[in-house]
């Protein structure tokens, strides 16, 4: 009878065990749903970088734009299509 009532228990106990690891891994905080924001974390914090990067790339144009009189000369010619009085501005086929 003793016997029977150890069988018991670590059945029990077996099934507790394999309950708490199913929870473990499939609950909405377990090791599936923790490895699936991680990924989305990280998948943000590319974003952020690539943002950033680009903001910073956009901030020294801004610079440049503000107090390099060159780059605005620059911008001038290609977007305007200013010239310089005396110029002579040659327009071939194909291009504009």
């Amino acid at each position: 009878m003793q016997g029977f009532i150890v069988r018991i228990a670590l059945g029990v106990c077996g099934f507790l065990t394999v309950a708490v690891l199913l929870l473990a891994v499939f609950n909405d905080r377990g090791l599936i749903q923790v490895n699936a924001k991680a990924k989305n974390l990280a998948d943000i914090e590319a974003a952020i970088a690539q943002i950033d990067a680009e903001n910073k790339q956009l901030t020294r144009e801004i610079h440049g734009l503000r107090t390099d009189p060159s780059v605005i000369e620059k911008l001038a010619r290609e977007e305007l299509k200013l010239v310089k009085p005396g110029e002579v501005v040659l327009v071939t086929p194909g291009t504009e």
